[in-house]
């Protein structure tokens, strides 16, 4: 609130209310001040906690690509001739060459009706059913019915005008929104149009087939017929709607572009790539070291650091870290149980280049790690690992999955902070509402005070004035 203060220059009395009131507004702010520095602190709080969740997700997702046996399983397919047959291999397909012979390729309906003078040329139609079209098990009419199945349906189309134009069928078509698009196109000349009706799905089931139109000559060299594709792998048939296949083979996808001659297989090979598991296991210890200097940052003290960290004075609150830490450093197990001991086979970090250092992050040692990719080791972690294994629901992927889940503990910190500073919030707000009635009040008393001072310093000049004039009087007689 804005207060003036009045001014002396005239000799009459007066009292600087602004600057009273917030001296006596310093003071009673202070609690205020208290809550404000509090809030800051807890918002501070809630946005480290948010960024050490970012990283136990980073470092949990890095875990998981680690411990997928798919991650080392990176096949490669290779074909005998890509002119018929291009493949791709997903990360475990099963190794191994399979002959494959191609019938016939998936196609899709394909029609050009040619001998129309213009884009805007008359079309005629069925004068009973108008133009019909089937896509598929559903027909079309510019009647504005649908059948499914032959079946009548209640769902209907926008009728087509009575008189339309090649143009207007064009975008008939084109607007039933289906599997199958429709184009004018000038020939030969000028006056040459034809109009091409296509489906733009292959297959036998997404078919397209047309009745009623009785303008225009269809031209056969433009017609397709759709149809599935026909191949055998290994000898055993198979009849797709597609050219691109992915169930007939194991983690394999192929792409069917040409046919064999009767008899006439061509070959897909699936074999183990290149061993990509220093990328895999460097991922992982980026990952980690990134949380794990976050975590020095966050719980640094005035013992070890000279910028103390947001959890310095409390560093059970990332307590879990350290579980996390003494879990990675019991090694991985992989495999499966061995019957006579109960337990799995299991290998130590080191031994797989990744060395522990005194300060809680992990080195990658390139030439223990090419040992080990000598003696086998991408075949050892295909077969699958866990990193601080106990139990299939026990592991260190299993502890921090549940931390940086909804209900985990990091979860919980932060909504508890969240909770905090929302109460201390309303606190806030409660306070500076009573601190505005009392500045209020101040300004009120002081200003009134101010004006009583005022009223008495001109009381007092008047009767300075008239004893003056009194003293003046006297001694003139």
């Amino acid at each position: 609130m804005a207060v003036s203060s009045t001014s002396s220059s005239s000799g009459t009395a007066s009292i600087d209310v602004a600057g009273i009131v917030a001296q006596l507004m310093t003071a009673e702010n202070r609690p205020l001040d208290v809550i404000k520095s509090k809030i800051n602190e807890q918002q501070v709080i809630i946005s480290d906690l948010g960024a050490v969740k970012a990283k136990v997700s980073t470092f949990k997702d890095a875990l998981r690509v680690f411990e997928d046996p798919n991650s080392y399983n990176n096949s490669v397919a290779t074909t005998s001739d890509s002119s018929v047959v291009t493949a791709a291999a997903a990360n475990g397909a099963t190794a191994g060459s399979y002959k494959i012979s191609v019938e016939q390729l998936a196609q899709a309906s394909k029609y050009g009706i040619a001998g129309f003078a213009s884009a805007t040329d008359a079309v005629s139609l069925n004068a009973g059913n108008g133009f019909e079209i089937t896509v598929g098990n559903t027909k079309y009419s510019t009647k504005g019915a649908v059948t499914i199945n032959g079946v009548l349906s209640s769902s209907t189309v926008p009728a087509l005008n009575a008189n339309p134009t090649l143009s207007d069928l064009q975008a008939w078509i084109n607007g039933l929104g289906v599997s199958v698009k429709a184009g004018t196109v000038q020939t030969t000349a000028s006056n040459q149009w034809a109009l091409t009706i296509e489906g733009t799905l292959p297959g036998s089931d997404n078919a397209v087939s047309y009745t009623g139109l009785e303008s225009g000559t269809i031209n056969p060299a433009a017609t397709a017929v759709a149809q599935n594709a026909k191949f055998t792998v290994n000898g055993i048939s198979f009849e797709r709607s597609t050219n691109t296949v992915n169930d007939a083979v194991n983690g394999l996808t192929f792409s069917l572009v040409g046919t064999t001659g009767v008899g006439v297989t061509k070959s897909i090979s699936v074999a183990a790539g290149a061993d990509n598991s220093e990328k895999v296991i460097q991922g992982l210890v980026a990952a980690y070291n990134d949380l794990v200097t976050l975590y020095k940052t966050l719980t640094a003290n005035s013992a070890n650091s000279k910028t103390p960290g947001t959890f310095a004075n409390n560093p059970t609150m990332l307590g879990f870290i350290g579980d996390i830490k003494s879990r990675l450093a019991t090694g991985l197990s992989y495999g499966e149980i061995d019957p006579a001991t109960g337990k799995k086979s299991t290998m130590s970090l080191a031994s797989l280049g990744m060395d522990l250092q005194l300060d809680g992050t992990i080195k990658f040692n390139s030439i223990t790690h090419a040992q080990a990719s000598a003696n086998g080791l991408q075949a050892t972690l295909a077969k699958g690992v866990k990193v601080g294994y106990v139990s299939d629901t026990n592991s260190l992927v299993t502890f921090v999955t549940s931390q940086a889940s909804f209900s985990g503990t990091l979860s919980q910190q932060i909504q508890n902070q969240s909770s905090s500073v929302a109460d201390l919030q309303k606190r806030q707000d409660e306070l500076q509402a009573h601190l505005a009635n009392i500045q209020n009040n101040y300004v009120t008393q002081y200003s009134a005070l101010n004006a009583l001072l005022y009223q008495l310093s001109s009381t007092s000049n008047s009767l300075s004035s008239a004893l003056t004039a009194l003293t003046n009087m006297s001694a003139q007689n």
